[in-house]
């Protein structure tokens, strides 16, 4: 079976300027759908659309239209004809194969049956305490998640409204499903306690949308899923009541590069750069990024690219932690990270007992650092929504805590709440 994604190339060369709203910037994007031509010219070869909501397990030469995405999913076992899907595409899509991605595992410490009441909270130095203290959590920010999940009924989650869906294994053998969230593994609940528990969360009252893509048992997923589920996320930020809001997207998984075909690492590092750019520059939505857990000199994609946020980890003494990765990005002549959170021992929401007690637990990575400069970043925003997509980016970037490290350890330093006015 061959299956590949193909996303639509950038207009121009210069988009890191525009004179119009937010507003109207999103509803040009929205419209600007996938080239309906091209559906015509894929159904004409004997391809069949199928909608990611709807099971089509019988189907097996098929394509999906992600509209807000600009792209198309081509799935066929005729070799034929998917070399002519792709020579109808590529002249206006960079086609790109269907690459793994996995979430980097996570050290999972201790776990408690209730949250500690010896818990410290936030370290003075994040401006959390200060942020909270003058009203400012996180309200009036969306946010999403493409993680394991979310278990919205612990006790974290209380009386929060939280927009899920479960993007299938198999996206045409299955179907997408908008549910109460769950979660399997507790990667995706414990992130996103991080960045919005009640009680242990750096912005309580963002609006959450979270996208289960990635599979418990392996921590993988597919670059098919990724773009599904982004989708969705833009789908929801095109409605009139999310078109002024400040929008960003927590991303935890990636893949190294020799994880890719050395003949098609081009093409899909091309195709990655044009999703975050059409995230940043398009919709004015902030991509922030876990650099990975495999150590000094390496890192994971969508991280190091200019255009997300990238994230490693400090103890809460400020020192580097050992599993975080970073060095010179190998598109862009920048070291990497961008800045650091904290992501050593951080405690959050993590599960439910068959009783419904919930459950916390300690867990250390880059994929716990994240969440806390997503939740920063949601706090920035709720304070000054004209900080939104890039400007939010330099936002943070410029009050970074400045500590002591190598650039290609801690960036510009620790990620902090710091009032733009």
């Amino acid at each position: 079976m061959t299956k590949f994604v193909a996303l639509r190339r950038m207009l121009t060369t210069n988009r890191t300027t525009s004179t119009q709203s937010v507003e109207d910037q999103r509803l040009a994007a929205a419209q600007t759908e996938a080239n309906g031509s091209k559906r015509a010219l894929l159904q004409a070869i004997g391809l069949t659309q199928v909608n990611p909501v709807d099971r089509a397990p019988q189907l097996r030469h098929t394509f999906k239209r992600l509209d807000f995405l600009k792209a198309y999913i081509v799935e066929t076992p005729n070799p034929a004809v998917a070399e002519r899907a792709r020579e109808l595409l590529e002249p206006d899509y960079e086609v790109v194969p269907n690459v793994a991605l996995s979430l980097s595992r996570p050290i999972m410490d201790r776990r408690f049956l209730r949250r500690p009441r010896a818990y410290l909270g936030w370290p003075e130095a994040s401006g959390i305490a200060q942020a909270h203290q003058q009203g400012i959590r996180g309200q009036g920010v969306l946010v999403g998640v493409l993680d394991t999940g979310c278990d919205v009924d612990h006790i974290e989650f209380r009386n929060k409204e939280i927009d899920f869906r479960y993007i299938p294994l198999d996206p045409t053998a299955d179907a997408v499903r908008s549910c109460r969230g769950f979660d399997v593994d507790g990667h995706g609940t414990h992130v996103c306690g991080i960045i919005s528990g009640q009680h242990v969360g750096v912005a309580p009252a963002v609006d959450l949308m979270v996208a289960s893509v990635i599979e418990s048992e392996t921590l993988r997923t597919s670059l098919e899923r990724v773009v599904i589920a982004l989708n969705a996320m833009l789908a929801e930020v095109r409605l009139e009541k999310n078109l002024h809001k400040p929008v960003i997207i927590n991303i935890s998984l990636g893949f190294l590069p020799e994880w890719v075909n050395v003949a098609q690492l081009s093409a899909v590092s091309r195709g990655i750069q044009q999703i975050l750019n059409t995230l940043l520059f398009d919709y004015n939505v902030l991509p922030i990024v876990a650099i990975g857990n495999d150590g000094p000199g390496r890192m994971r994609a969508p991280a190091y690219y200019p255009e997300s946020l990238s994230v490693g980890a400090v103890d809460r003494d400020h020192n580097p932690a050992p599993f975080s990765g970073g060095g010179q990005s190998p598109v862009a002549p920048i070291l990497e990270p961008d800045l650091v959170g904290y992501g050593v021992d951080i405690l959050s929401s993590l599960e439910r007992q068959i009783d419904g007690r919930s459950v916390y637990a300690l867990a250390s990575g880059t994929s716990m650092a994240a969440p806390y400069v997503t939740g920063n970043a949601a706090l920035a925003a709720a304070a000054d929504p004209t900080l939104q997509g890039e400007k939010l980016r330099q936002h943070l970037l410029t009050h970074a805590l400045p500590i002591a490290g190598d650039r290609d350890r801690v960036g510009v330093g620790l990620a902090r709440f710091v009032e733009s006015f």
